[in-house]
């Protein structure tokens, strides 16, 4: 295990952070989530499926749907955390994080004006290329703001905020996405998100103001190899790593059939608008995503972290087994099974962020860390898809829409995986006793 350095954590989250951190603050730190998911989850989810199904011919619409997510794979992986190693050692008069996610906030507006202008799959291929590099650049920056400006005592808290800003982000983004395409205009959704997302950037500047103010040493320089081996370290030792672990397979379990959810509601509840009907059940599940993330990212200060995570892989199992099942195709039942998964994604959510946190090895360097903890989601959902997209289309060619079965069943596996490795973490705050001082808190879950 990956020992914490208690000076440099006390330092970064009360030295040099504020002794409270309020509602204000925490809304503006949290605030880029709100335009990430805004961007990231409508635009895989609805306009990548919506443009693909009009450059490709049905058999192959989720082969090249996951092809082309699996396309950002590297980006995904690598970005994160070398940007993340970068910010550690930069020194600027506007911090080290702050300048990095604003010129990747910028930059990805390019790639998202290519894939709104896109004619050819080439050109929409470019645009979502130039998007996830530089998006995952940006939040790679962000991400470790937190740990380096919140106090330790309110990560609960933080990660709450964080959580329904994710959320609400998604829901907002999915309301839009759904009016638009039943307007028969979804592809204007890209210069909204472009709008949102330079917004949303800017209250992170003030709120985030803090970061950057303590040097950071250097450390030895490492021969190549040694020198990767310590940047992964991470990833084999200590608890931290079960908290990448976890992350990794409840990504895995959306990314089995986030990315094929047009063509199944095309092809199985056979509705006639897939863009406009999916918009509106990932807009059902955020929707009931928002109070569990509201409320359970604080509750976890109290009664711990994994039981949220246990309850979230529980339901969301269930939600699974119902699709294996019974194939509903009444649109009323379709929609209750999307607010039910809704409830279960939203308590991990909700303490997600705090789990990272509780968990990373040394706060006064936490980007790159931060950085492999983003890869924790990226990687299964970029690699995922691109293998259950050809798993879909082999299926369905030998039987009728069976493909979408094989998908829901590598969910279960995934939640239960995730379940299985959130149990490893030792270092993550368990239940507190009633009247116990955040600051005198020594249970373990």
């Amino acid at each position: 295990m990956v020992a914490t350095d208690r000076v440099s954590l006390v330092g970064t989250a009360q030295d040099t952070g504020p002794a409270a951190f309020g509602r204000l603050r925490h809304l503006s730190l949290a605030s880029l989530y709100f335009g990430l998911s805004f961007t990231w989850l409508p635009y895989p989810a609805v306009l990548l499926q919506s443009q693909i199904r009009g450059f490709f011919h049905p058999d192959q619409v989720n082969t090249m749907i996951g092809y082309t997510t699996a396309a950002g794979a590297v980006f995904a992986v690598l970005v994160p955390p070398l940007v993340g190693a970068f910010s550690d050692r930069l020194t600027t008069r506007w911090g080290r994080r702050r300048p990095l996610v604003v010129a990747g906030i910028l930059l990805s507006l390019v790639g998202l004006f290519l894939m709104w202008t896109a004619h050819s799959y080439t050109q929409l291929l470019a645009g979502h290329l130039v998007t996830q590099i530089f998006l995952n650049g940006s939040a790679a920056a962000y991400y470790a703001i937190i740990p380096d400006v919140v106090p330790e005592r309110e990560f609960g808290k933080a990660s709450g905020f964080l959580a329904v800003m994710t959320l609400g982000g998604g829901l907002v983004g999915f309301a839009m996405t759904g009016v638009l395409a039943g307007l028969h205009a979804v592809l204007l959704s890209y210069p909204l998100m472009a709008a949102v997302l330079a917004l949303s950037v800017l209250p992170v500047l003030w709120a985030g103001g803090q970061e950057g103010k303590r040097r950071i040493e250097a450390g030895p320089r490492l021969r190549p190899w040694r020198a990767v081996v310590d940047f992964l370290q991470p990833l084999w030792a200590g608890d931290f790593a079960w908290v990448i672990f976890t992350r990794m397979m409840v990504s895995a379990g959306v990314g089995a059939v986030f990315y094929f959810l047009s063509p199944f509601f095309q092809h199985v509840v056979g509705v006639a608008n897939p863009d406009q009907f999916t918009s509106y059940w990932l807009l059902v599940a955020f929707a009931s995503t928002l109070l569990p993330g509201l409320l359970g990212g604080a509750a976890s200060d109290r009664y711990g972290r994994k039981p949220f995570v246990y309850a979230a892989g529980a339901i969301q199992i269930l939600v699974a087994v119902y699709f294996i099942a019974l194939y509903p195709k009444q649109v009323w039942v379709v929609l209750l099974l999307g607010a039910v998964y809704g409830i279960g994604y939203g308590l991990y959510v909700a303490v997600d962020w705090a789990l990272a946190c509780d968990t990373v090895p040394d706060r006064a360097k936490s980007a790159k860390d931060m950085g492999l903890f983003h890869v924790g989601q990226t990687l299964p959902a970029s690699i995922i898809p691109a293998i259950e997209g050809p798993l879909i289309d082999h299926f369905n060619r030998q039987a009728a829409n069976s493909g979408y079965r094989v998908a829901f069943a590598s969910v279960i596996v995934f939640f239960i995986l995730g379940t299985v490795f959130v149990s490893r973490i030792r270092s993550s705050p368990g239940p507190r006793a009633r009247g116990a001082s955040p600051e005198g808190v020594s249970a373990r879950a």
